[in-house]
């Protein structure tokens, strides 16, 4: 109790805020302003989530009520601010914490520290430094953030990637493939190599990751193998634009081009899209070769896209194909097994089926000449016949047995078909089913009580390029003289 005459100490009664408080109240607002403004300028922060995060609009504006009431001295503030912050501290690092988010957690537990030591009892001077000192890290520490959306550059990104474990060390200069020996060449010494590890955890198909860690930018090589065939490149490019468009929330195929260095079986597509809240720019290289494959996707956010486009683009060109890729030597002319007929591919772009892929996929036939290229392939199966017949005459039960396979396909009207060493007939048909569409030319030689089926096909959309040669290696049945 106060002597007569003499003033009350507000303060020490717990009536009013002290300087300390006063402060703490100052900083609330300070950081309440930096939230709503992170909120709002962060990449991916849409209204539907913001009450989902630590940081959402709310919470800041209850610090903002509590901070102004701090300032004015109001004692109820001091213990409604200590319950916030003390919830804050708990409830937020440990959502922190649960996300890996380390760095997030240690700001966290920070900024609440140096407000408790603002708010609780009566705090004097070397406590209001220690806070002080605590706030101003978490201050540079948020306007560092700030400068990393505003700019899209982060000075820090590579020590903190290689502090994690995610660089192999050095700049990343020539790179060789894992899972295949391909090649490609970083485009400067910025540019790193993520460990297997790192790259695999974030898209399991990785066989190697690049990245320029201050402009957050990246080239994903993705390798398949597919062992004696090649994918052909259109519908590889609509598989890789469909997986793309489906993981996105918008997406927009910008361009396609030949990708340089490869302009028969290489793609070089520009693209954008939203993943995640985030809008990304993307320029990918499609390759198909014998026996594999590859995506190289290079890609990073739309604000960095133009200064970083030419060193993605020199990235991808400088892709190199491993020597397995090589096609096998062209079949030339071909013998057949089970009687000695012959058939000549109509270049060396064409090669023969291995033994086992004939087993696997095709055991019906005698022989069997591919383009993997263009995904076209000419097929000879024999038939024995139980009496003498015709070309014409066997060719009218064609659409019916080829109906078996393809109930809705279309016939053309045979004709005749005068090959270099033989006659015989040819059928026009268009087939549809769980492959896709095809166009077929049907031949029949007959020799003997032996028919020869030549059968060429090639998807609808690459037929009309191959067509020539298909029927070129039709013409070339040289029938059995035995």
């Amino acid at each position: 109790m106060n002597p007569p005459g003499t003033e009350f100490d507000e303060v020490a009664l717990g009536l009013k805020a002290s300087t300390g408080h006063r402060v703490a109240g100052a900083l609330m607002i300070v950081n309440a302003a930096l939230v709503l403004l992170e909120t709002f300028m962060m990449p991916g922060s849409g209204k539907s989530d913001l009450l989902l995060t630590p940081s959402f609009p709310v919470t800041a504006l209850i610090d903002i009520a509590l901070g102004v009431s701090l300032l004015s001295g109001s004692a109820g503030a001091v213990r409604l601010s200590v319950i916030r912050v003390a919830l804050g501290l708990v409830l937020f690092t440990l959502i922190r914490l649960l996300a890996g988010e380390w760095l997030a957690a240690g700001m966290q537990l920070g900024v609440s520290v140096a407000f408790l030591l603002l708010l609780l009892g009566h705090p004097r001077r070397l406590r209001i430094g220690v806070a002080a000192v605590l706030f101003g890290l978490y201050l540079a520490l948020e306007g560092l953030g700030l400068y990393i959306v505003l700019s899209g550059q982060n000075p820090l990104a590579r020590a903190v990637l290689s502090a994690r474990g995610e660089l192999t060390g050095e700049p990343a200069g020539d790179v060789v493939g894992e899972l295949v020996d391909y090649r490609l060449r970083a485009p400067s010494d910025r540019w790193y190599l993520r460990t297997g590890e790192a790259a695999r955890r974030d898209n399991p198909l990785a066989d190697r990751w690049l990245i320029r860690p201050d402009l957050d930018a990246h080239i994903l090589v993705i390798a398949e193998r597919v062992p004696d065939t090649m994918v052909p490149l259109a519908p590889f490019v609509d598989t890789v634009v469909g997986n793309m468009r489906s993981a996105a929330t918008s997406f927009e195929l910008l361009d396609t081009a030949p990708l340089p260095g490869y302009p028969d079986t290489g793609k070089l597509l520009r693209m954008r899209a939203t993943v995640d809240g985030q809008n990304i720019d993307y320029l990918a290289g499609l390759v198909t070769a014998y026996g594999s494959a590859y995506q190289l996707i290079g890609f990073t956010g739309a604000s960095n896209f133009a200064a970083v486009e030419p060193e993605l683009r020199a990235a991808i060109e400088s892709f190199a194909l491993p020597a397995s890729a090589a096609l096998p030597q062209g079949a030339g002319r071909v013998v057949g097994n089970a009687a000695p007929y012959a058939i000549t591919a109509p270049n060396e772009r064409w090669i023969t089926a291995s033994p086992e892929m004939l087993a696997q996929q095709n055991p019906d036939s005698d022989r069997w000449i591919v383009r993997p290229d263009v995904d076209a392939h000419l097929t000879v199966v024999l038939e024995p016949l139980g009496e003498e017949t015709t070309p014409a005459a066997l060719m009218q039960q064609m659409p019916e047995r080829m109906r078996g396979s393809w109930p809705t396909a279309n016939f053309h009207p045979d004709e005749p078909l005068a090959g270099t060493h033989a006659s015989g007939q040819i059928l026009h048909a268009s087939v549809a089913g769980a492959q896709g569409a095809f166009e077929i030319d049907y031949a029949l030689y007959v020799v003997g009580l032996r028919a020869f089926h030549v059968i060429a096909m090639a998807p609808a959309p690459a037929y009309p390029g191959v067509r020539d040669e298909l029927r070129r290696a039709q013409l070339s049945f040289d029938p059995p003289n035995d």
